[in-house]
């Protein structure tokens, strides 16, 4: 059996650091067949790739491919960011968050085990300054979805922030969508943890204020000042330590399966 692509799709605006590590941690996704979408909407600074890697695609734009017009929404951003993919399965990598190495491959067994339209953990890592806690939330970058459902469906256009609110609500309607699924190991971390150097402007932070996504474009700073590049191995396990570390304190707290399936085999 052939494992079906993942289209790995990040949208993202001046956060240079934060496209490095989540290069990085696509290269280090356990599961092989996938694509990384890099859809970056500021033209003024550029990403192109420092290396060859034909399964990443970086697309720089900041008009509407719908009205030729800049953006004014999120999700207008990622729905002209998906044309750009052609894999079975859409996965969010929102760029400043954390995926650990089995994230993809998971949700990938996940989903074909329970034979539904999108799989999704029941609860996913918060991680702030001071600490980093399990966390019950809706968090639409712990999902696996099939691609074709994300292009019948779409993104909110209305409210960044609520984007994804779309896709997940009627999924999750029509039983398509589990919030409460047993069956997993973290993956995935909602990050606040960076410095605000690095973050810049948190959209989910001030998701009601209708002037939130001109608040994220002018506090974002993190310019691109060079080709892209991964972050190397050594800064790569710097970052995912915090996680590992906090994934052993909680495994009598966590799925003993799961665990075993996925997170010890890091360990060794």
């Amino acid at each position: 059996m052939v494992n079906k692509k993942v289209s790995f799709v990040c949208t993202t605006y001046r956060r240079f650091y934060c496209l490095k590590r989540i290069v990085a941690m696509y290269h280090a996704q356990t599961y092989q067949n996938k694509e990384l979408i890099i859809f970056n909407t500021d033209i003024e600074y550029p990403y192109e790739l420092g290396f060859d890697d034909p399964t990443i695609i970086v697309v720089n734009n900041d008009k509407n491919y719908e009205t030729g017009e800049g953006y004014t929404n999120r999700g207008d951003i990622l729905r002209d960011a998906v044309t750009h993919a052609t894999g079975h399965y859409f996965m969010l990598a929102d760029d400043d968050d954390i995926y650990l190495p089995y994230h993809i491959q998971q949700a990938v067994e996940g989903i074909e085990e329970l034979r539904t339209d999108s799989w999704k953990p029941m609860m996913s890592m918060f991680a702030n300054q001071e600490n980093t806690y399990i966390s019950k939330n809706v968090m639409e970058a712990s999902c696996i979805v099939k691609m074709n459902r994300i292009r019948e469906i779409g993104f909110r256009s209305d409210i960044t922030g609520y984007e994804g609110l779309s896709w997940y609500t009627i999924l999750r309607d029509e039983k398509q969508l589990d919030e409460h699924n047993p069956n997993y190991i973290p993956s995935y971390c909602f990050n606040w943890s960076d410095p605000h150097e690095v973050a810049g402007h948190k959209q989910s932070g001030d998701i009601d204020n209708p002037n939130n996504f001109d608040n994220h474009k002018k506090s974002s700073g993190d310019y691109c000042t060079d080709p892209l590049i991964s972050l190397d191995k050594l800064e790569l396990d710097i970052v995912y330590q915090k996680y590992y570390s906090f994934l052993k304190s909680q495994e009598n707290n966590i799925n003993a399966d799961y665990y075993k399936k996925y997170f010890s085999p890091l360990l060794k």
